[in-house]
């Protein structure tokens, strides 16, 4: 398995996250206080000490179709000096890492948190996607097993806006940071319940054309660059469990000093899941609390 291989299997982990945190984000998200955003992806972040810089708010996995990078977009990215994303998909350390945290503690495997016939079912769709059945995998965090399950749920060729801006990171020889480890981002998942993450990964696969829907609806809310018409999808398709506080919440809040970090002495590029932006407790909202001044920058 090579380096390509990896870099994606990374933005498979982001998407994991993403999704999981539509479908099952925690209810007390409705009593959201923070002020409504403006339909933009791409905001400005100034003051408080550091280099005027932009926060971009991504979708993990895209049909090539549905993707758009506006101009505006464009040139905040190549006025930058460096670009963080969620993880560092440079990092020589990568393939390691995620070998090292994907696994399910205590030797726990899926065939123990299923039924032999659920287990044939994972082990038939991981052949389908994937080309090889699920023994590889068997032991990794069913969480993870769901975000390779999102990939199917585009029609035609893939896009991916982490990977452009890999890309475009690279013709522009800018380096590429992280704002968390891949043990962080893993370990984050590890705080859901491996009963409860297999239950959602059989739930996905077993009413399949629901799941594309809930996808669909999420391509389109992101599309129009509406960020509390994403909050929004996250507290309908909420499950009542507390995952949002794990997957969300408290890694916005250790975001925040992270950022204040990178920019202070380069302009930077920061792109995230759009999930994290909104709502009281998302990035735009911490980092004004922070004292930064964050203004929405037309995109259109």
């Amino acid at each position: 398995m090579n380096r390509i291989f990896f870099k994606s299997l990374a933005i498979v982990i982001a998407i994991a996250i993403g999704f999981t945190a539509c479908k099952t984000a925690q209810k007390a998200v409705a009593n959201n206080s923070a002020p409504q955003l403006e339909n933009s992806l791409l905001w400005k972040i100034e003051g408080n000490g550091i280099k005027p810089s932009y926060l971009f708010g991504t979708i993990h996995l895209i049909a090539q179709g549905d993707y758009f990078m506006n101009q505006p977009t464009k040139d905040a990215f190549a006025a930058m000096d460096q670009v963080v994303l969620e993880l560092d998909m440079d990092d020589p350390k990568m393939q390691m890492d995620m070998f090292a945290h994907a696994t399910m503690k205590d030797g726990m495997t899926l065939d123990k948190l299923v039924t032999p016939e659920e287990y044939k079912q994972v082990d038939e769709f991981m052949t389908a996607t994937l080309g090889g059945g699920l023994e590889m995998f068997k032991s990794w965090q069913p969480i993870l097993l769901s975000g390779i399950l999102a990939t199917k749920f585009i029609e035609g060729p893939p896009a991916s806006y982490e990977g452009s801006f890999i890309q475009m990171a690279g013709e522009s020889k800018k380096e590429i940071l992280g704002l968390e480890t891949v043990e962080e981002q893993l370990g984050a998942m590890g705080n859901i319940s491996y009963e409860d993450q297999a239950k959602m990964l059989m739930e996905s696969i077993n009413d399949m054309d629901e799941a594309k829907k809930i996808f669909a609806d999420l391509v389109a809310t992101y599309k129009r660059q509406d960020v509390a018409g994403l909050q929004k999808m996250m507290i309908d398709q909420s499950g009542g469990v507390d995952f949002a506080s794990a997957l969300l919440d408290s890694r916005n809040e250790d975001w925040i000093p992270k950022i204040g970090n990178f920019a202070k002495d380069k302009s930077t590029f920061f792109a995230v899941g759009s999930g994290h932006l909104g709502g009281a407790k998302g990035v735009i909202n911490l980092l004004r609390k922070a004292g930064y001044k964050v203004t929405a920058v037309k995109n259109n």
